[in-house]
């Protein structure tokens, strides 16, 4: 009986024993899943065999891992792999690659449970392709010329029995041919040009000597349906370089220029650019004679020029209230005239112009203080204009148009007498009710080629009176009949024409 009790308890001990075992084995095999996520170590990066057209990279990893390159020519890498995760020392070659360039690459290695280890980045240059010397056997005599050397020539490539002596003719002959019979090749960037208000400075460069031409044409002036759509040519004819700078003066400011650079080289191949354009700098507007030409009890009137024709606006404050208001005119003028309206007696006020050309450029002036006062000034008389016009008839009558303005609203009346000296109490027509600044007076009462004088008084709704200076007229002759031309050139050329006349 204990032996069969001690037996049972052998199995169920070994039982247990295997189930454990099994259990920690398969625990330990998770739990070693689990704790890799340690990337690969890159270490020993190595660049070597750098040659002109591939390069070898090699390094190590702490661990197994593939191998991957990103590389290129910027640092927009490429891929280069080698997907095996089976290796600490790692090689990758990188052909196909151009001479005399650099790249730039990065490595990367992943182990078999996709851990991935990034390098830093790294470069190199590819060396220039080294150009083989051509052989001995090719060169030829420097006497010979013309037909003879070219047969001479053929003679000898010919006799060339190595793949690699022809390759190397025939790698002379095309970089030759290219620089012989090709134009030169403009390199051109539009944003390196260079404007100002009445210039331009055009920079470029050519892989040839050569000289330095542009073409332009406003664009007013282009017509790319001609042949020739420019208007005009400036640069050096006769200078060969490789860097090209034309200055181009003359030109008009805020304008569109159409250009197109061309170098011709030495056999007389040209090089020319596309079509380009550039535009010129604006004039900056300036402000400057500003001037207060009349202060009155609730307005003023603001006179200033601009260097360039330009809209304008005033922005005025009230100094007490700090109530601000604008006053403008949008057309584009030179001379500049706005009236304040509608201020306050005895007031401060402060004001800026701004003004705006035709091509946007601003301006605007220092802040300009001024008090409104009791109105002392006369109106300004000005642009004093007559016409006179004869009606034939039996009386010849006359129609004289009298006009003129005043700076402000103002009453006015026309004097006048015949003759230039005043004998008795000149006339004058009635004085206009209307307050204005535009003025018209009708006289009808003038006889044919006869002297008037005239002047004109104007009062303002302050009673401010102003006499403008006098003016002279002559006016229109009396039509003349045929009958009476007739007689008047027999008159002149025959005396006793006119004593017929007489005795008659």
């Amino acid at each position: 009986m204990n032996i069969i009790f001690f037996v049972v308890v052998l199995l169920v001990v070994f039982i247990v024993g295997i189930f454990v075992i099994r259990k920690t084995t398969t625990l330990t095999a998770e739990a070693q899943e689990v704790s890799d996520e340690v990337p690969p170590e890159i270490l020993n990066v190595n660049i070597k065999d750098i040659l002109a057209t591939s390069s070898v990279i090699t390094w190590e990893t702490n661990e197994m891992a593939d191998s991957l390159i990103n590389f290129g020519l910027d640092k927009d890498y490429g891929i280069v792999r080698d997907p095996r995760s089976d290796k600490m020392y790692h090689k990758i070659i990188l052909e196909d690659l151009m001479p005399n360039m650099t790249y730039y690459f990065r490595i990367t290695s992943s182990d078999s449970e996709g851990n991935q280890g990034i390098s830093s980045d790294y470069s190199f240059v590819t060396p220039q392709e080294e150009i083989q010397e051509i052989p001995k056997e090719i060169l030829l005599p420097e006497e010979l010329e013309g037909d003879k050397l070219i047969e001479k020539i053929i003679e000898v490539v010919k006799s060339i029995s190595t793949e690699e002596t022809l390759e190397i003719i025939q790698k002379e002959v095309q970089q030759r041919a290219e620089e012989v019979v090709t134009p030169p090749t403009v390199i051109l960037d539009v944003a390196d040009v260079e404007v100002g208000t009445d210039y331009a400075v055009i920079p470029w460069g050519t892989d040839k000597i050569s000289n330095s031409m542009v073409a332009l044409a406003a664009e007013s002036d282009y017509n790319p349906d001609l042949e020739d759509p420019y208007t005009w040519k400036v640069g050096e004819p006769n200078e060969l370089v490789l860097e090209h700078i034309v200055r181009v003066d003359g030109l008009k400011p805020a304008t569109v220029y159409h250009f197109q650079v061309s170098s011709q080289s030495e056999l007389g191949l040209t090089g020319r650019s596309k079509d380009r354009t550039f535009k010129t700098k604006s004039i900056l507007p300036e402000i400057y004679a500003i001037r207060l030409s009349k202060i009155e009890e609730e307005s003023a009137t603001i006179k200033w020029s601009t260097n360039v024709p330009c809209s304008s606006i005033i922005e005025y404050t009230n100094l007490n209230t700090n109530q601000t208001k604008l006053e403008g005119n949008s057309s584009f003028i030179t001379i500049h005239t706005i009236q304040l309206t509608g201020l306050t007696f005895d007031t401060y006020y402060s004001f800026i112009i701004k003004v705006e050309s035709e091509e946007g450029e601003k301006a605007e002036s220092n802040p300009i203080t001024f008090i409104t006062t009791r109105d002392e000034y006369p109106p300004v008389i000005a642009k004093v204009n007559t016409e006179s016009t004869i009606y034939p008839g039996s009386d010849n009558k006359i129609q004289t148009i009298a006009s003129w303005e005043t700076d402000e609203a103002a009453q006015c009346q026309l004097f006048y007498h015949q003759g230039l000296v005043l004998i008795d109490e000149p006339s004058f027509l009635p004085k206009k009710e209307d307050f204005a600044t535009k003025h018209v007076n009708v006289i009808t009462n003038f006889v044919p080629s006869a002297v008037y004088k005239f002047w004109i008084v104007c009062n303002d709704e302050a009673e401010n009176e102003a006499r403008s200076e006098d003016f002279t007229m002559l006016t229109p002759s009396q039509e003349e009949s045929i009958i009476d031309i007739i007689i008047k050139n027999f008159e002149s050329s025959f005396g006793w024409v006119k004593k017929i006349k007489v005795g008659g």
